[in-house]
């Protein structure tokens, strides 16, 4: 009952707090902390002069502040980003500042600004519901806090780089609104601010660790579709024979030479090839008891394999999820590349219920094409193990990765792996790296 006015005052003192820490230099801080105390201090005039301190502090705050409305900036920005961030690594990218005035801009800082929505106030329940949490919150949201940097002194025509840096607080896009120009006063008390608008996204993908995919791949089996999607995802087409041209058949198959020779069209005729199609299942239920972490560490596992595509995709891979519903995004060496697979998994959110029955009618689709199947679970319960039990009867070579939040040293039941329990491994939550580089077959 208590939640909607406690978030709108959390609202209201944030903002604030955050017009104070802009606004204000370390120097005009520490000049309004004296004026509270001098006003603390100095309400008797005639026990102590400490009003006239009060005095002095305003008079300068209000030159410092007076100062910032003949501020004026001439300039636009560039923004140059990556191609995308990883989460937990710093991002390094440059601003161009251009000066399009005839004098020199100096003292300038320039700060980042990060579309924020603030949790709504079903979010404020529980631990959220202090200041500090309610903004470590809306920080996370956001997916960044970027500090002001310096600018160096811009010529009249010219233009500067900025260098920043910052590290991105979640994956997923870190949406940038614009950019803040911070001018000191003369005094050095008070920032005269310009903001500027310049929308950006900034993709900012999962945490990825080394493993090695390829000593998992299946074997190649066949796929229909024709000759082209083979050719396209590593498949090799293989010679049949000579016949006549028929409408319809396509032009890259005349045997241009033979027709010269016979002076009839003549065609190549290939048989229909094989290619691998891997598939990674990624679970989405989080139990109701399960820490934010064990999903984080999950998709983080599954990015590591889909990392390692590059080096090791010989042909399709699938990344097969729940979310509304069951997506399935596509990649394979010929026609696409992992960067959809990447962007899907930065965007992943974990879902409330259980979808093995969609998840289930989705693998049936596409199980007689399947070479191999990672599947990394957040738990090994029953749904669980009878999607893997369905797999296991279709015949798909599978390697079931199940997470946990930290070793608890006892051996867990492979249930439907138990003739292969070297393809069946419980990783922590907290030490993923060293559990995947040991993830051998």
């Amino acid at each position: 009952m208590l939640e909607r006015p406690l978030y709108r005052i959390h609202a209201f003192v944030h903002r604030i707090d955050g017009w104070f820490k802009q606004r204000f230099t370390g120097s005009g801080m520490l000049l309004t902390g004296l004026l509270v105390l001098a006003g603390v201090f100095g309400v008797n005039t005639r026990a102590n002069l400490a009003y006239q301190l009060a005095l002095l502090a305003i008079a300068l705050l209000a030159a410092a502040m007076l100062s910032a409305l003949w501020f004026r900036a001439d300039v636009s920005l560039r923004r140059r980003l990556p191609r995308y961030a990883s989460d937990g690594d710093p991002v390094h990218y440059v601003i161009e500042v251009h000066n399009h005035s005839r004098r020199v801009q100096r003292g300038l800082l320039i700060q980042e600004l990060v579309g924020v929505p603030a949790p709504g106030a079903g979010e404020t329940r529980g631990r959220l519901v202090g200041y500090t949490n309610w903004v470590a919150a809306r920080r996370r949201r956001g997916g960044a806090h970027p500090r002001p940097v310096p600018v160096p002194d811009v010529p009249p025509g010219g233009r500067v780089e900025v260098a920043l840096e910052w590290r991105p607080l979640r994956r997923g896009y870190v949406r940038l609104s614009g950019c803040a120009l911070l001018c000191p006063d003369p005094l050095g008390l008070f920032y005269a601010v310009k903001r500027i608008r310049l929308r950006d996204s900034l993709l900012v993908i999962p945490k990825r660790y080394p493993v090695d995919w390829t000593a998992w791949t299946g074997q190649m089996r066949d796929k229909p579709g024709g000759l082209k999607q083979a050719a396209s995802t590593s498949g090799v087409e293989e010679f049949a024979s000579l016949r006549e041209y028929r409408p319809g058949d396509a032009l890259r198959h005349i045997d241009w030479k033979g027709w010269a020779r016979l002076g009839t069209p003549i065609v190549k005729e290939y048989f229909e090839t094989c290619f691998v199609r891997q598939a990674l299942i990624l679970d989405t239920w989080l139990p109701t008891d399960a820490p934010r972490a064990r999903f984080e560490a999950a998709v983080s596992v599954a990015a590591s394999f889909v990392a390692s595509g590059p080096a090791a995709l010989r042909g399709a891979l699938d990344l097969i999820f729940v979310g509304t519903s069951v997506h399935r995004v596509s990649a394979n060496t010929g026609v696409g590349s992992l960067d959809g697979v990447l962007e899907a998994l930065a965007c992943v959110a974990p879902q409330p219920h259980r979808q093995f029955a969609m998840l289930t009618e989705c693998i049936d689709e596409s199980a007689g094409e399947l070479s191999a199947c990672v599947c990394v679970l957040l738990a090994w319960d029953d749904e669980r193990r009878a999607l893997v039990s369905r797999l296991r009867r279709i015949g798909v070579p599978l390697l079931v990765l199940v997470l946990e939040d930290a070793p608890t040293g006892r051996v867990r039941d492979p249930g439907p792996m138990v003739d292969q329990p070297q393809r069946f491994k419980v990783l922590p939550a907290q030490g993923l790296a060293g559990a995947l580089a040991g993830l051998t077959r």
